[in-house]
């Protein structure tokens, strides 16, 4: 075979390798709704959950169910220790959807550390997963689930915030997910969520956010991705001890 023949072929093998791998990107237009309370029991020690209600097309479908129940522990103003639950109902959505509504139930583990850099307060939030989400099966081509796969997943998020004046701040934040292997060795990017937004502070307890999200899903073929624009609403309060 001549060599310039030989090139050739490379390059048709390389095309249709390329085309083989192209990303297919679809999206959803999201709303979420999100209601996280803390409970103070000392100084140090406090409970804290979270409720997530996460529609798509507008508020026309199910995107997914959440209820995130912790116990945490700070360490002075800069650091706050946290294990908890959550549990997850993802619902079928969009142009790339489950078989079928599937449940998860996940354990974490999370150190947040907090910084202040003149009148910016920033948060650098750790936590670890273990998933148990639940295993769809065919069965005479009809999808049921049967038993859970066991997951392990790493989330870092870096927020920042500035107040602009008494009660108006703003908001933002980058945070990635990295799926891992069963040893906790990094495995790939399963997500990646971008946000900016503002919040207004009721009173010295509570505080309303609005903002818009940025939402990159990465499946687990490395092909198919969900480029999600998100609008978030999300009220905070403080119970005190």
């Amino acid at each position: 075979m001549k060599f310039r023949n030989f090139v050739v072929l490379l390059l048709c093998i390389w095309s249709f390798s390329a085309i083989a791998q192209q990303k297919i990107i679809d999206r959803s237009n999201n709303v979420w709704l999100t209601n996280i309370n803390r409970y103070e029991l000392t100084d140090n020690w406090f409970l804290s959950s979270e409720l997530h209600v996460r529609r798509t097309d507008g508020l026309e479908h199910w995107q997914q169910f959440l209820f995130r129940p912790a116990i945490n522990y700070k360490i002075g103003d800069a650091i706050e220790l946290s294990a908890g639950y959550t549990y997850i109902k993802s619902y079928p959505y969009g142009k790339q959807p489950l078989a079928l509504v599937t449940p998860e139930n996940n354990l974490w583990q999370q150190v947040l550390v907090k910084q202040t850099i003149n009148k910016w307060n920033l948060s650098h939030r750790y936590r670890l997963e273990e998933r148990f989400a639940g295993k769809t099966v065919f069965v005479n081509n009809e999808p049921t689930i049967d038993g859970t796969n066991y997951l392990q997943r790493f989330r870092y998020r870096l927020t920042i915030e500035r107040n602009l004046g008494e009660q108006w701040f703003i908001s933002l934040f980058d945070e990635v997910w990295v799926n891992l292997e069963n040893n906790f060795m990094p495995e790939g990017l399963n997500q990646n969520w971008i946000y900016g937004g503002f919040g207004y502070k009721l009173n010295t307890k509570s505080n309303i956010q609005l903002g818009y999200m940025q939402q990159l899903i990465k499946k687990g073929d490395g092909v198919h991705f969900e480029s999600n624009p998100t609008l978030q609403a999300t009220y905070i309060y403080n119970f005190g001890n």
